[in-house]
């Protein structure tokens, strides 16, 4: 009979088994960004090799013969109709992304049929069709973003630009150099910072630029006034420095930039906007002003990237959780036209930007929600892997969180706003946007919120199904060992693929991912809270993230993870509950609940790890200051 859980045993081990192979063959073939070793022969053995051994997984688990042949002909055939519809996969590519659907398929009904052996009541169909309509949205999504964002992984042949161009003084085609009209915003930077980024631009190895600085609403003189004498001594040489100190300014950084754009040369063919921390190599515009010869591109962004000034564990903790993100899934969604710009180290056209109406002083992410405009208009943009900047991690974890914040409510922002040019065909409001560009600006958009949701529902249905077996509802259930097969293959397959991203950003120590994984983690609660907080009709206040100048606080520390160390201590608490109603749950989904329940509260028990971690290097910071300090005084004497 096809309808039993039996029957959907092996498709379990088949699938987690496939994704393994397909984590293992990306490592072994992808080294390095956009070169991977591979022969049409190689990868037609080593598809039938995953075959092999996820069939034989399967059998031998289950010893289900025509479960085995089921699963392994509809997934064989899921991964060629990917690599069919999707030609530029690798076959390890076609493996990783043939398997997401097939799970939605054999998942929902698996667990159906699980509860139906096991004597639960009838109805519980209804709370799993509602599990799974959004399960099957997360799913359609997920294959969206994992196509784009992983394209590094999976992907073996490239169509766009990746490679920053050779150094040129950056000549138009008819013979004229374009002028450069670099902006950097600031508000209560302590001055040294700013100066070190003035001295960097100053030795640009381009000759037609000039550089705007904007003090916005600092209060207090002696942090600007050197700033603006400093500008004035580099114009010495070169009269390209100018200094605005503006006050009030509405509109946060969104609305010094558009102060910028008032105040610059007219003659200024393109606009690179650079934070105020960010020391510049001497070829960040030679090498990319050559790519504005072709009046389709419209923007060129470089990475985030930053300088670890000490060899703390919070500094790289968080420095290896920025780099995946920009040196793995921003150069993925470059070769489905959906690049955006992040902030800094990045050159636009100034004809463009003014087309789509300047920088945003609504949106919290004003850097990317330019860029959707920009590709309404028919722009195009480049998103480069090269590192041409580096700027400072932040101090504290709690200016780490503010910064994030920024980042996952802003795209919600921009979703409630620009949703109609998202949508499909004539629906859509007129754009030139691609249906890449739609697809990956609503799920950008539509992520946080849906992660908020599936947080709640996981949440929520684990408490359902703890109270009814408390009251008998629903029987002990036992997992088979299929589905403890295909959790061990599953996590094994999410940890090389997490091993392989860090590998490709930069990363070779074990340790070091560990640390960035932990620093992931720890951001968990301030996201929810962003994509519930991005819904939301009243403006959000854009609160500026220090990356330096703060003092160390033990209780700040503590404070500023109050809610994440409840969560966590909470959900520890809370799994006495299961516990005691093991015999009601039966032994097997207990353990699971446990486990889910240690990973749930570990996750949010790092927010206040990487607090304590913070404010131990700010310590260690203030303690080499003193000593310091008391060396330089005995000296003096």
């Amino acid at each position: 009979m096809l309808l039993t859980r039996e029957f959907y045993d092996p498709a379990l081990i088949f699938i987690a088994a496939m994704s393994l192979c397909a984590s293992v063959l990306m490592a072994g073939t992808v080294l390095t960004p956009f070169a991977m070793r591979f022969t049409p022969a190689a990868d037609a053995r080593r598809f039938a090799a995953a075959i092999l051994i996820s069939a034989a997984a399967a059998f031998l688990v289950t010893s289900h013969a025509r479960g085995t042949i089921a699963a392994a002909t509809a997934v064989t055939s899921s991964v060629i109709a990917v690599r069919l519809i999707l030609p530029r996969l690798s076959m390890a590519g076609a493996m990783a992304m043939g398997t997401m659907p097939a799970s939605l398929f054999v998942g929902a009904p698996w667990i159906y049929l699980l509860f139906l052996e096991s004597g639960a009541p009838g109805w519980l169909l209804i709370p799993a069709l509602l599990v799974g309509a959004v399960a099957t949205l997360s799913v359609v999504l997920g294959f969206v973003e994992q196509l784009a964002r992983n394209a590094l992984l999976t992907h073996d042949e490239w169509r766009r630009p990746h490679d920053a161009l050779p150094a040129r003084s950056g000549a138009h085609p008819s013979g004229a150099t374009p002028k450069v009209s670099i902006h950097l915003p600031c508000y209560a930077e302590p001055p040294e910072v700013v100066i070190e980024t003035l001295d960097r631009l100053a030795r640009l190895d381009y000759a037609n630029f000039e550089v705007l600085v904007c003090d916005n609403n600092t209060p207090d003189e002696a942090l600007w006034r050197p700033v603006e004498r400093h500008c004035a001594w580099l114009n010495r040489t070169h009269d390209r420095f100018r200094f605005f100190h503006v006050a009030p300014i509405e509109g946060a950084k969104a609305g010094a930039l558009n102060i910028c754009l008032d105040r610059m040369a007219p003659d200024a063919d393109l606009v690179a906007v650079i934070d105020a921390d960010y020391l510049s190599k001497p070829d960040f515009l030679s090498r990319l002003v050559g790519f504005f010869d072709d009046p389709a591109i419209g923007y060129v962004q470089t990475p985030h990237d930053y300088r670890v000034t000490d060899d703390s564990a919070y500094l790289g903790a968080c420095y290896w959780e920025y780099m995946p993100n920009n040196k793995v899934d921003l150069a993925g969604l470059n070769e489905y036209a959906a690049a955006f710009t992040i902030g800094t180290m990045c050159v636009i056209r100034t004809e463009a930007l003014e087309q789509a109406g300047r920088w945003a002083e609504w949106c919290l992410t004003e850097d990317s929600e330019v860029s959707v405009r920009l590709r309404a208009l028919g722009y195009e943009g480049i998103y480069l892997r090269d590192t041409f900047g580096r700027g400072l991690i932040p101090d504290t974890f709690d200016d780490y969180k503010k910064q994030r914040f920024r980042w996952t409510a802003g795209p919600v922002q921009q979703l409630r706003r620009h949703w109609r040019l998202y949508l499909p065909g004539r629906l859509a409001a007129p754009s030139a946007l691609t249906g890449w560009s739609k697809l990956l600006e609503f799920q950008r958009g539509i992520a946080p919120v849906l992660a908020a949701v599936s947080t709640m529902a996981g949440v929520a249905g684990t408490a359902l199904l703890v109270g009814l077996a408390a009251n008998g509802t629903v029987p002990a259930i036992d997992l088979p060992a299929a589905a403890w097969v295909a959790f061990a293959l599953a996590t094994a397959s999410m940890l090389v693929g997490r091993w392989h991203r860090y590998r490709l950003s930069g990363c070779e120590s074990i340790g070091a991912m560990v640390a960035g994984e932990t620093a992931r983690l720890s951001l968990t609660y301030v996201q929810l809270l962003a994509g519930v907080a991005g819904l939301s009709t009243r403006p959000l206040a854009w609160r500026r993230t220090p990356k330096f100048g703060s003092s160390r606080s033990a209780m700040r520390a503590l404070a500023s993870t109050v809610p994440e160390t409840v969560i966590g201590l909470g959900t520890l608490a809370l799994l006495s509950i299961p516990l005691d109603l093991a015999g009601q749950l039966g032994g097997d989904v207990t353990t699971m609940i446990v486990i889910g329940g240690l990973m749930f509260s570990a996750t949010f028990l790092t927010a206040p790890l990487m607090a304590i971690l913070s404010e131990r290097r700010l310590a260690r910071a203030e303690e080499y200051a003193d000593a310091t300090s008391g060396l330089i005084t005995v000296s003096a004497e």
